[in-house]
């Protein structure tokens, strides 16, 4: 039957905004983001990772092929398809003979080598600490690197005794960092140890490895300088938790490990290390709750003033002489910052230094992130476990433009936190740009029920060469029924995606439940443009990786606890 002219009109009008709509090129409109399942390893018998992945999936790229590189715990390394998710190989970590391994720490892809930094247990006790190179290209392990066993001695700040790296008191959390160096073929790895618990004695380590000399020399020529956070040799315990006394410690377990940037005016590379609880004390050369600037070599000098530091104050140091530190930063309040008194009462008579310490809110907790202003200018931004985000000057580290508190403390009179340890912030911020204005992105969490939490975004203004804090958004919104819901506990780290016509920056993190939540935020206003249940839980403190518009997380199944890898295609939508 003929169709009347009107009919066919109005089809091809439908038609011609139908392409419109597919084929657009304007891109002020703001676009979603429709997120499919691709694969879960949960349902494919012939993948189980067995035990839980708590380092970051990576990313292998070689000259024939792809693959996402999964260290599982208990030591396995999975490599799998990245549209598949089928298992193209796997690699077992070796240990002594009636020894388990545990891996952690994520590991690092130089080229066709993959170095994993992990510990042995023996009945569940921490009896060494390894590290191996992996050629993926041949998938097996690289006989040119022998097996590395960590160890170190070093002298004590008073001279009166020896710090000796102590196995079972430190724990391999903290990532792998690459260097590149000049005249060398693979550069530098620094591995960097904390402790799992507050066990003492525990300091913190950082072992410079330099991989040329591990490959052509041996293993006992490849650990080339150590950096000790704390040396003392005597760490006395009166009380249950050894960080409440404020003796030794640092230990260095940020997932996201030390930091490496780029020194503004030479060029040159510098390593930034956060440190957990423990005694600070620059008479004795003890930089717990810091931020540590070192150089290549881990040669650190924090360049304080003597004269305004020769009376330090462990529990009430002096702000001038904090501020003196060319490369040490110390946390303090802002003026205007409330102090920390939880409603419990625990710090009622003590300052703010003792009470990070009595809280385990460490600075250590999480890596900082540089940015540039408009100005030309080079920050810092470091959280605090406190709850607490800290505006750094790059190129002195002891001065801090601002402090702002983005997460209340949890706990209440009548809601009293299930889990003060925990903190408010446990992640490594993301930064990008606006209008060439910086934008800090932080995932907050709270345990109690009574505040919100989520992702926070923060401006920094400039005012006459003082950087401020301005809070852009907050994701739930603080008045939503959902900010008190979402992100009770430590959510994976967030990453940044620019993708679709406008490449808009949008956040994605992942809120840890059962099942748990991918939240994707747009950067310029904190609208979510993506939401997806997921299959499994998550994996706390995992940073999503994201290749070919393909999210994929470590995950756990809520019903089996088998742990998983779940991947999201990203479709954009107008």
């Amino acid at each position: 039957m003929r169709r009347p002219l009107i009919t066919v009109i109005c089809l091809l009008a439908l038609a011609l905004l139908t392409y419109a709509k597919l084929y657009r090129t304007d891109i002020d409109k703001p676009e979603t983001f429709v997120l499919q399942k691709i694969f879960s390893t949960d349902s494919d018998p012939l993948v189980d990772f067995g035990s839980r992945i708590m380092a970051n999936p990576l990313l292998y790229v070689g000259q024939n092929q792809s693959a996402i590189i999964i260290p599982a715990s208990n030591g396995t390394l999975t490599a799998l398809d990245p549209d598949s998710g089928e298992m193209m190989f796997e690699i077992k970590l070796a240990t002594p003979i009636g020894q388990s391994a545990q891996l952690v720490a994520t590991p690092v892809i130089i080229g066709d080598k993959l170095v994993v930094s992990y510990q042995c247990l023996d009945q569940g006790v921490r009896s060494s600490h390894r590290l191996v190179v992996i050629d993926l290209a041949m998938k097996t392990f690289d006989a040119r690197f022998p097996e590395l066993i960590v160890t170190a001695e070093q002298a004590s700040s008073d001279k009166t005794g020896m710090v000796k790296f102590n196995p079972s008191h430190a724990f391999s959390h903290a990532a792998l960092t690459h260097l590149p160096r000049p005249n060398s073929a693979l550069g530098y790895v620094y591995a960097a140890f904390g402790n799992a618990g507050d066990n003492q004695p525990y300091h913190g380590w950082v072992f410079e490895i330099d991989l040329d000399a591990w490959k052509n020399q041996g293993s006992d020529h490849a650990i080339r300088n150590v950096l000790l956070t704390t040396p003392e040799a005597d760490c006395p315990v009166t009380m249950k938790y050894g960080t409440q006394e404020m003796i030794c410690g640092g230990g260095i377990w940020a997932p996201t490990g030390p930091q490496l940037f780029a020194n503004d005016k030479t060029g040159e590379p510098e390593l930034l290390i956060p440190t957990g609880n423990g005694q600070i004390d620059l008479k004795r050369r003890d930089y717990a709750n810091t931020l540590m600037r070192a150089k290549p070599g881990l040669q650190f000098d924090a360049e304080c003033d003597e004269a305004l530091c020769a009376n330090f104050d462990p529990k009430q140091p002096d702000e001038a002489c904090i501020a003196s530190c060319k490369n040490l930063f110390i946390p303090r309040l802002a003026a205007g910052n409330k102090p920390l008194k939880p409603t419990n009462g625990e710090c009622d008579n003590k300052t703010f230094w003792e009470c990070l310490a009595w809280l385990d809110y460490d600075l250590g907790a999480s890596s900082p992130v540089k940015a540039t202003l408009k100005n030309g200018q080079s920050v810092l931004v470091q959280p605090g476990k406190d709850g607490g985000v800290y505006l750094i000057d790059a190129s002195h580290i002891g001065t801090q433009y601002d402090r702002i508190s983005i997460a209340e403390t949890c706990g209440t009179a009548s809601d009293p936190c299930p889990a003060a340890w925990m903190g408010m912030i446990v992640t490594q911020p993301r930064v990008t740009y606006l209008d060439g204005q910086a934008v800090i992105i932080v995932a907050t969490f709270n345990p109690d029920k009574s505040h919100p939490a989520g992702l926070v975004a923060l401006k920094i203004l400039e005012n006459s060469g003082q950087p401020k804090f301005q809070r852009l958004w907050q994701y739930p919104a603080p008045n939503a029924p959902e900010s008190l819901l979402a992100f009770r506990s430590h959510p994976s780290l967030p990453i940044l995606s620019y993708l679709g016509n406008t490449k808009e920056a949008v956040a994605w993190v992942v809120d840890i439940g059962e099942p748990g939540t991918l939240y994707g935020i747009r950067i310029k206003d904190g609208e979510q443009v993506a939401k997806q249940i997921l299959q499994g839980t998550g994996q706390a403190l995992s940073a999503p990786l994201l290749y070919n518009n393909t999210l994929y997380l470590a995950s756990i199944s809520s019903d089996t606890d088998k742990a998983m890898l779940e991947a999201y295609r990203i479709y954009i939508m107008d």
